[in-house]
């Protein structure tokens, strides 16, 4: 399962371009779209924007760009997307944290992107591998930064904003990387050491940065500023000022002391200098010339401005008013892009509170299923979900599907193999699962449908189980329709790839 990024992205690992952003921003900032009539507020915008992403997953559960590419990517910011928006309980969520578990990332911003995805999805394992490999290709020695095209010694600070995301969520081994930060040698100090060389001084209290450092001949300091690059650096730098494995907050750059504050003051400045008239962001044109406002864009520095320890008003509200005002008022997508649309819905305010509603338990929240059409009682979140076209040949391992009852006791084995280990997904609500023995037992309490994949780190077997839970007033095993069948044969082929790229 290759990120396929098309024959223009056609390089090795060090090669690829920065995270699908350099080739969206160009095509993305000359659109101009028309307003919508506006949603009537951020909580409806984020829950139309996750049902259009939900109804958007393609059946092997990924999720790619209108273009049809940029599939890692586009993964990692829906599943982002869908836990903000509070659908981390979804089978749309647990379905593309498989697939996204699986993918073959090629490049920087890929690697990054999945490596928080699946952190957040409490994938470590994997998340680990992926930092461990993504440290590995930092562009210059104990220093956390990443060079685009794999020029050696050049900085690209998109890449560099996602590696050191990717790192400070993902990395076991962060508190140790950032431990005595400041100090010579420090990789995450001498990370920020090198942000503080290559600022662009815009004017007096007013410091951008630019996509990539210097070129050779030219100073620090002489490139274009970028608001993209600034926007996430500026929201990177403001998680590790929040960070307590930094347990100084100051550092020392060429004998000069600084605090990360002295970094983010400036930053934001610039920011809201580059706002336009209408409240939203663009990228910056080659005259130095505010570029015509983004959704994009926008959305990555209303994330970078929502994330400062004091929010800038009325900055934020308007860029966050002219976002809602750019949503599609019959998809409730933005610019009919699941990328797009999902770095929109991550800006947007998480879903908290009576957002959170369930009724039926089925991992969709009330409000999103009311965006879909579907039933708020019936727990069918699964009726959402394609058929996946995935295949393995010469592969084989378990699955079963099982039918229980509310108030019924149930009971199923796993297998003898022992020492089972939940992998993904969840139990009904009610059972349990001997880890030594293998056995599932319980009496269910919550009716619905529930996949989940077990590993046995005695055997080496890898189960993947559907138990239907139906109401009390049905009796005998739940019949499995079609599309069912499809959806755990994808659970299993996922877990049989994962099985068969994992080290002996």
């Amino acid at each position: 399962m290759r990120n396929n990024v098309g024959p223009a992205m056609a390089r090795s690992d060090r090669h690829r371009v920065s995270l699908g952003l350099a080739p969206l921003c160009g095509a993305l900032i000359a659109l101009t779209a028309t307003v919508n009539v506006a949603w009537a507020d951020a909580d409806s915008a984020r829950n139309a924007g996750a049902a259009w992403l939900i109804k958007q997953q393609l059946g092997d559960g990924s999720w790619a760009t209108t273009s049809g590419d940029l599939a890692v990517q586009a993964t990692a910011s829906s599943l982002m997307a869908l836990r903000n928006a509070g659908q981390a309980k979804s089978p749309s969520y647990a379905a593309g944290t498989t697939w996204l578990a699986n993918a073959d990332a090629d490049s920087v911003d890929a690697i990054a992107r999945k490596i928080e995805a699946l952190s957040y999805a409490g994938r470590a394992t994997v998340a680990q591998s992926e930092a461990t490999r993504l440290y590995g290709l930092q562009a210059t020695d104990a220093t956390a930064v990443w060079g685009g095209y794999g020029a050696v010694n050049t900085t690209d600070y998109v890449d560099t904003a996602l590696g050191l995301t990717a790192i400070r969520v993902g990395d076991a081994s962060f508190a140790s990387k950032a431990y005595n930060f400041g100090a010579t040698g420090n990789p995450v100090s001498n990370a920020v050491c090198n942000l503080v060389g290559n600022r662009i001084t815009v004017a007096t209290g007013k410091q951008a940065w630019p996509m990539s450092s210097t070129a050779t001949g030219q100073s620090a300091g002489q490139g274009r500023p970028s608001v993209v690059a600034t926007a996430l650096l500026t929201t990177e730098l403001r998680a590790l000022q929040r960070n307590s494995a930094l347990s100084s907050g100051s550092f020392s750059c060429s004998s000069v002391n600084y605090t990360l504050s002295d970094l983010l003051t400036p930053a934001v400045a610039w920011l809201l200098d580059q706002q336009n008239a209408d409240g939203g962001f663009g990228e910056q044109r080659t005259d130095g010339s505010k570029g015509s406002s983004n959704v994009l864009v926008s959305a990555l520095v209303l994330k970078a401005l929502t994330a400062q320890a004091t929010v800038s008003q009325p900055q934020t509200d308007n860029t966050r008013n002219w976002l809602l005002g750019k949503q599609s008022s019959t998809t409730g997508s933005w610019d009919a892009d699941p990328l797009v649309t999902a770095t929109v819905v991550s800006a947007l305010p998480a879903a908290a509170g009576a957002q959170l509603a369930d009724a039926d338990h089925d991992g969709i929240t009330d409000n999103v299923e009311t965006q879909l059409g579907s039933n708020k009682a019936v727990a069918d979140a699964r009726s959402q979900m394609g058929a996946p076209t995935l295949s393995i040949s010469g592969a084989t391992a378990s699955a079963f599907t099982a039918g229980a009852t509310v108030g019924s006791p149930f009971s199923y084995s796993l297998g003898s193999s022992g020492n089972y280990a939940l992998a993904s997904g969840s139990l009904p609500p009610g059972l349990q699962v001997n880890a030594t023995s293998g056995q599932i037992s319980g009496t269910p309490t919550q009716a619905g449908s529930y996949s989940f994949e077990y590993q046995s780190s005695s055997g080496g077997d890898t189960v993947v189980g559907r138990i239907d839970v139906a109401a009390p007033a049905d009796s005998g095993d739940v019949p499995l329709p079609g599309w069912a069948l499809l959806t755990l044969g994808a659970s299993l082929m996922g877990a049989l790839k994962r099985r068969f790229q994992s080290p002996a």
